[in-house]
């Protein structure tokens, strides 16, 4: 109503019609009824404008059948559609059905339409308002091929549409109406009908053929293969069986198999099963929610508790009931240290794995020892296991250690040490520093933690595990800085340079260690001692990013690492590490080693020329 007046009050400031202003309020305007009336119903036909010429309400055919010489040939439609015109003014054109049909004819009440073809539709053109009925007959073809047959064409669109179709026979009939959402069919004398509501775009299309008795229906025909993968544990016996039917003919919907008695089934898992339940005898029935037919699969999974070694027993093969024909495949594997064989087998063939199919092989990532085929239901696979005891293996180890060490012209060293390690399961890396070597930073992947001290005064490192990298355990590093007093050179100059690493209790495939000796230091050649070779380059050199100094780990501490701290010491009680950072000069002596056992890495040799400043 707002907005009425306002258009009113806006066509009143616009109006060629006189208007007077009240005297008492120059808000007011005075004006005539008629005047008023008129400009009013103008307003109201230049606002009101229908977004379209027609619309089909609905639409609703019905047909019957005709015959020749017994066969049916051709439809005849009534049809009736509910139109409201909703032009304004002139003609309005609205297509009804396609030009694909015979028009018989087509009208309004009484009267004839006018209807033209166009864009290969009849089209209605009327210049009526509001609603009309049009009622309209019409022939469409019939075609029968291989005693099936079908009517056919496209539907206009409209708000709702219904069809009914009926056919003289005397027997049964099949319908198919393409598209129905609702569709029911019936007898009426000696003429099946069938009646259905279709969506209100696409075509009508009804097929029929002759029902065919129940009475003469094939029965089902039930072929099965199964499959079943066998793991063997400890305790434990577990069986997946996935039973693949082809049905043929008619749907089933109830499936049966036998069990072994001694087995738990823990779940039966398959399109639209409803229910299942074992008795006491081992019968697995299963209720289906329709009647399955074609490609049908099951899945049953079942485990049985064994202790000790398990002896001749039998592997668990579900057998189909009710089926023509039955066969199956067997795949045995161990879950654990089981030694795993098989006693005299009946009914089944031993076959390669490999050549097992991948409903067996799919479903597990552990190697299948044996594998067994068999045909019908009479089949036996008696298995033995034993139980090994598990040998131990390496859970951490060292891909290389890289060692520098600074040695000063008053015999000091300090070293620094990095270990790259993968770790599965251990908890500390023990190491046993050279006599008088004093800790003074500890670090795992790059953060500072607090080692630890053992009872026999080897200094535990807390690790962490390494993580998972494709199918592989990734290395992280380990640094250790620790500094010790050495001999000084004598007054002329001479000296006996020994040193040793500390003593890991991991092997290490690989150590680099490099000495960095005051430039004036001559090294003599024939004097090298100890259990790593002299090299002149490394045959892994030591990254770039490490050459120039000897520094500790940022004092962050490794999460989830251990951190009990180590009594006394360069380090303090309970103390975290100082960042170190020294620079690395003088002339590089490299050594190295390939395979380093639980073993001490030690070098040695004579110098001369280094003078005392």
């Amino acid at each position: 109503m707002r907005s009425a007046a306002f258009a009113l009050v806006t066509l009143l400031s616009l109006s060629p019609v006189t208007a007077a202003a009240a005297p008492d309020d120059p808000e007011r305007v005075v004006m005539k009824l008629d005047e008023f009336l008129k400009l009013y119903e103008k307003n109201r036909a230049e606002e009101v404008t229908a977004p379209l010429d027609y619309a089909l309400s609905s639409a609703r055919y019905e047909g019957e059948v005709q015959l020749k010489d017994g066969e049916p040939y051709a439809a005849v439609f009534k049809a009736r559609f509910r139109v409201e015109v909703l032009r304004a003014k002139g003609f309005a054109k609205v297509p009804f059905l396609p030009a694909t049909v015979a028009l018989e004819s087509a009208k309004i009440g009484n009267a004839e339409a006018a209807v033209v073809i166009e864009d290969g539709h009849y089209v209605l053109v009327t210049q009526q308002r509001g609603a009309l009925t049009l009622d309209v007959t019409f022939a469409a073809a019939v075609t029968t091929a291989e005693g099936s047959s079908a009517v056919s064409f496209q539907l206009s669109p409209a708000g709702a549409t219904s069809a009914v179709l009926s056919v003289p026979a005397r027997e049964d009939l099949d319908f198919t109406v393409a598209g129905a959402k609702l569709q029911s069919d019936k007898v009426v004398g000696d003429k099946r009908v069938v009646e259905a509501v279709l969506p209100s775009t696409g075509a009508l299309e009804v097929k029929w053929q002759r029902e065919l008795p129940k009475a003469a229906q094939q029965a089902s025909r039930v072929l099965s293969e199964v499959y079943t993968l066998v793991s063997l544990g400890e305790g434990l016996m577990r069986a997946t069986t996935t039973a693949q039917y082809t049905i043929l003919f008619t749907g089933v919907d109830k499936l049966a198999l036998r069990v072994p008695k001694d087995m738990t089934v823990l779940d039966v898992v398959g399109a639209g099963v409803r229910e299942w339940k074992v008795d006491g005898e081992g019968n697995l029935a299963v209720q289906l929610n329709y009647a399955a037919k074609g490609s049908y699969g099951l899945r049953i999974e079942m485990e049985k508790v064994v202790r000790g070694d398990i002896k001749d027993v039998a592997a668990p093969v579900p057998v189909p009931v009710g089926v023509e024909r039955a066969r199956g495949f067997v795949g045995v594997e161990s879950r654990g240290n089981l030694e795993v064989d098989a006693g005299d087998v009946k009914g089944a063939t031993p076959v390669d794995v490999r050549a097992l199919p991948a409903a067996i092989l799919g479903i597990t990532g552990q190697p299948v020892l044996l594998g067994y085929k068999y045909l019908g239901t009479d089949v036996s696979i008696p298995l033995s296991a034993w139980q090994h005891v598990d040998a131990d293996v390496l859970v951490t180890l060292l891909d290389e250690a890289r060692a520098r060490t600074m040695w000063t012209r008053e015999g000091r060293r300090l070293t620094s040490v990095k270990y790259r390690i993968r770790n599965n399961r251990r908890q500390f890396l023990r190491l046993a520093l050279p006599k008088g070597g004093e800790l003074w930073s500890a670090s795992v992947g790059g953060r500072a933690v607090q080692p630890a001290l053992a009872a026999d005064k080897r200094v535990m490192i807390p690790l962490v595990r390494s993580q998972a990298a494709g199918g592989e355990l990734a290395a992280f590093e380990v640094e250790i800085v620790y500094v010790e007093n050495g001999a000084p050179p004598s007054d002329s100059g001479r000296g006996q340079f020994s040193a040793t690493l500390p003593r890991a209790d991991a092997p290490c495939t690989y150590v680099a260690w490099t000495v960095y000796a005051p430039d004036d230091a001559k090294v003599k050649r024939l004097s090298i001692d100890g259990n790593l070779r002299k090299v002149r380059y490394l045959s892994n050199p030591i990254p770039a990013e490490d050459m120039n100094y000897v520094q500790a780990a940022n004092p962050a501490v490794v999460e989830g690492a251990q951190t009990q701290a180590a009594p006394g010491g360069a380090l303090g009680d309970g103390a975290m590490p100082v960042p170190v950072s020294l620079p690395l000069q003088g002339r590089e002596v490299h050594f190295e080693k390939l395979l380093a056992l639980d073993e001490e890495l030690t070098i040695g040799f004579k110098y001369r020329g280094l003078k005392k400043r």
